[in-house]
């Protein structure tokens, strides 16, 4: 995978010193940054591997960092792992929808991140080599971590989650499938997800796929959910 460096930003030295010591003897090349706006120069000078990136920051917060990161051509394929001793379900949510990739809450564990650190980079690394098939008719590019799926002039972009989910779905138009079965789908990125969580990521899917016209997604009462293709989609 070539050199792999992990930017740190993260205002609190411990915690910062504990990530650095952690990366680098993973054998990971390391840079930090103690607040915002240093952090935001940096990830647009170096384009790291990955970025660890801390909530409470002075300056710019966590979200806005990610949220630059996210809407820059130039940075927006690099994956981000938010740390923060905020561990509520709204908050880990708001930090996924951001764009973030995964979220670790303090106190934390560095070879427990070190291991998502891994596990985000393998999964962008083995997402790369997938030509995953949707519809016969359907094409997909990829955007940094994003696809963008184009159905019949309709296009939709997806994280690598949302690709894991629709890749499901989609095949089993107008089939009831349980909460569990899409918890339990091959890869990392569902694994650690709970019921409520993955309950808000097929919400935040479902309104993507009724704005672009491409489907919708019933959710119903039992962790049940039931992919709809429009007319024509299929």
């Amino acid at each position: 995978m070539g050199s792999r460096i992990v930017q740190i930003i993260e205002d609190e030295p411990l915690h910062a010193d504990l990530l650095d010591r952690a990366l680098r003897q993973a054998q990971f090349a390391t840079t930090l940054a103690a607040d915002g706006e240093s952090g935001w120069r940096d990830a647009q000078r170096l384009l790291p591997s990955l970025i660890l990136l801390d909530l409470m920051l002075p300056g710019l917060s966590g979200h806005e960092v990610c949220r630059l990161v996210r809407r820059t051509p130039s940075t927006r394929h690099i994956p981000i792992i938010m740390l923060t001793a905020v561990g509520t379900e709204a908050d880990r949510i708001a930090g996924l929808e951001m764009g973030a990739d995964d979220y670790v809450v303090k106190p934390f564990s560095p070879k427990e991140v070190v291991s998502r650190v891994q596990a985000v980079l393998r999964r962008v690394h083995e997402t790369r080599r997938e030509d995953p098939v949707l519809f016969s008719d359907t094409s997909i590019t990829m955007e940094g971590p994003y696809f963008v799926l184009s159905l019949q002039e309709r296009q939709i972009t997806v994280s690598n989650t949302e690709l894991r989910l629709l890749q499901y779905l989609l095949p089993r138009n107008g089939e009831l499938v349980r909460g569990d079965e899409l918890l339990n789908l091959p890869g990392e990125e569902l694994g650690s997800t709970s019921r409520e969580e993955l309950e808000h990521r097929v919400r935040f899917l479902r309104r993507k796929l009724e704005n672009s016209g491409t489907g919708s997604i019933e959710m119903l009462p039992g962790s049940r959910y039931r992919f709809l293709a429009h007319p024509g989609s299929t």
